[in-house]
């Protein structure tokens, strides 16, 4: 075995505030998270047969379907939430 050989990288990288689509769902995904978050252990997702938090199963099977254009017909108060963090991140 030869010698681990390292390397020092560094980058910068632009952060960008999410768009309203992207903060909709994610805040959907939040939510629907935290309803379901006594559920514990993995199982088997039956897409891809590969192991899965049951609380994350649970997550996408209840999210199945919807945009997040109908999330925010639902939740219309939601818009001004996103305004009003991207007021605060931005200033």
């Amino acid at each position: 075995m030869g010698e681990i050989k390292v390397q020092e990288i560094h980058y910068f990288r632009q952060v960008k505030p999410p768009s309203l689509l992207q903060y909709v769902y994610r805040r959907a995904v939040r939510e629907k998270m935290a309803e379901i978050k006594g559920q514990v252990g993995v199982t088997t997702n039956p897409d891809t047969g590969r192991l899965i938090p049951v609380s994350a199963l649970a997550a996408r099977e209840a999210l199945k379907g919807l945009t997040a254009e109908q999330i925010l017909q639902e939740y219309p108060e939601w818009r001004e939430d996103y305004e009003r963090e991207k007021d605060i991140h931005s200033g």
